[in-house]
């Protein structure tokens, strides 16, 4: 039998870490198999995301990258988007494959609003031929469950994306010297990223450099950013949105990254992190209490008495940073993006 044809519905590679990542993955899988990228985000309009649907059925496999973002305002496209795609699949027994990048939960959302994000679930599951996702935390949390079969495939690091930058390059294009001490958060700015621990934390340390290093990717968080901007010490350099040279020159360019986000399931920041070798320092929340247990090299902190505090963290970063660098990359060498992208081809081989 021959490799089947894949749709991938994503948005495009500049649009947020999610067209990145998927982006990556389907070129990777291009080496296999043919694949068609048809982009997924919120600008289509009604039509645009009917047009995507209908387009994804003329593929052998259709596999969609859903975030909750990507049908805003309020879930509503996804009311448009699953229908159609279930209608124009299913007859002709098409298999769909959603990979399930977060899954919002009762204590994120609140009770009235968990409702509709329930219901939202049972369209996705109704129409996927298998649902695919990152970790164990966000298999269990995904309700309602068993009325689809469902894989865990992890995000996987694109090791082979590693561009090669000179550190004084990377360096200089923030306007850091080769013996600064460069402290980062990197990534699009948002509330739940903990952007402004991460200026408290500059605060602290005026003798080092700390580079926000991203900017707002919706509307909705501009105001957030202009804050954080405007609230930083002399010490920050806020970069704003990067484009992608510069946003890989800034992992070359960091001695620690601080991922101090309150809420989040999977981390394609944290995953460049491995790639390039740089020591992170995160809130000790599930996902990253949960890679800690698996023996990824993080360095933990949280505002009790369990963890290090902040401050703790990031000195014992610093103090062990060579090293940390060697582990990082090493636990990103094991989880490869191969890997992923061969599990994938595995799972369209097996529907059809």
């Amino acid at each position: 039998m021959e490799d089947p044809t894949i749709s991938v519905l994503a948005p495009p590679d500049d649009h947020g870490g999610i067209g990145r990542y998927a982006e990556q993955l389907r070129t990777r899988i291009a080496d296999t198999v043919d694949t068609t990228h048809i982009p997924l985000y919120e600008v289509l309009g009604v039509v645009g995301y009917v047009q995507a649907a209908l387009r994804a059925t003329n593929s052998d496999v259709v596999h969609v990258q859903f975030e909750y973002g990507l049908f805003r305002p309020k879930l509503l496209y996804t009311w448009v988007f699953f229908p159609v795609l279930f209608l124009s699949a299913k007859p002709r027994d098409i298999p769909v494959v959603v990979t399930v990048h977060e899954v919002w939960i009762l204590d994120v959302v609140g009770r009235v609003q968990y409702v509709y994000v329930w219901l939202v679930h049972l369209l996705l599951a109704i129409t996927a031929t298998r649902l695919v996702f990152m970790t164990e935390a966000t298999e269990s949390d995904f309700q309602p469950q068993n009325i689809v079969e469902t894989e865990r495939i992890p995000h996987g690091v694109n090791m082979d994306g590693v561009q090669d930058i000179e550190f004084e390059k990377a360096r200089s294009s923030f306007g850091y010297d080769s013996d600064d001490t460069v402290i980062s958060q990197i990534g699009y700015v948002s509330p739940r990223k903990g952007t402004k621990d991460f200026l408290s934390l500059a605060d602290n340390y005026p003798q080092y450099k700390f580079l926000l290093a991203g900017g707002a990717l919706r509307d909705e968080d501009e105001q957030y950013f202009d804050e954080a901007v405007e609230m930083a010490p002399e010490n920050v350099h806020a970069t704003g949105v990067l484009s992608d040279g510069v946003f890989h020159a800034s992992f070359v360019a960091t001695d620690v990254a601080i991922l101090a986000y309150h809420d989040i399931r999977q981390s394609g920041i944290l995953n460049w992190c491995f790639a390039y070798g740089v020591p992170v320092v995160c809130r000790a929340i599930g996902r990253f209490e949960a890679l800690a247990e698996r023996g990824a090299p993080l360095v933990l902190f949280d505002e009790s008495k369990f963890y290090p505090s902040i401050d703790e963290a990031v000195d014992t970063a610093l103090t062990e940073a060579a090293d940390r660098a060697k582990s990082m990359q090493a636990f990103g060498t094991k989880r490869n993006f191969t890997r992923v992208a061969s599990q994938y081809i595995d799972i369209y081989r097996s529907l059809i």
